[in-house]
């Protein structure tokens, strides 16, 4: 968590003392000073502390096995077959990992290993009917808890979606961020 403790002095038979306390959420970081803040830092911020309270939240998700967080990065990602070396090259990460996570996923009956029709010598993945139904519980606890978190009405997540989409777009011309890995 990002908190600066509101820190209170006090004396004690004439000593100083500190109390540390849990901020209030308004006070955490910007405080007061908010409105000095430009905008473009407001969202970075925003976004940051969003993306860590999913992430906080979607922890706890487990479907009828434990996933890890790669994992469940790697069901996201398999909305489609996918050939594991274009997977590593999106993700950017190493091959080896994607292997990894797919031997995990495979023991758990949740992803299969196929020849690539386009090249026999290459391996894709899939996800199996369980994979499938355990991406679409991912997908819709993602859904809730962003709803949950944001408490957005359904126009201004509309309008949300709409930006990020242009957002994204931009970015990924030239390819995923380096460090956007599982």
């Amino acid at each position: 968590m990002i908190y600066l403790l509101n820190v209170s002095s006090f004396e004690v038979n004439g000593r100083e003392q500190q109390e540390s306390r849990m901020p209030n959420p308004r006070d955490c970081i910007f405080g007061e000073e908010i409105h000095r803040i430009p905008q473009e830092v407001r969202i970075i911020f925003g976004n940051f502390v969003l993306t860590h309270a999913l992430e906080e939240q979607i922890d706890c998700f487990q479907s009828r096995l434990p996933l890890t967080k790669p994992e469940r990065h790697m069901l996201v990602h398999l909305g489609v077959p996918q050939r594991m070396g274009k997977m590593a090259e999106d993700l950017n990460t190493l091959p080896s990992k994607v292997t990894a996570v797919a031997d995990l996923l495979e023991e758990k009956k949740l992803v299969q290993r196929e020849r690539d029709p386009e090249d026999r010598r290459a391996w894709r993945l899939r996800l199996t009917d369980d994979g499938e139904r355990t991406r679409r519980e991912l997908m819709e606890t993602t859904v809730a808890k962003f709803r949950e978190i944001t408490g957005l009405t359904e126009t201004e997540m509309e309008h949300l979606a709409g930006l990020m989409d242009r957002i994204a777009e931009r970015i990924l011309e030239n390819g995923f961020p380096k460090g956007l890995t599982l």
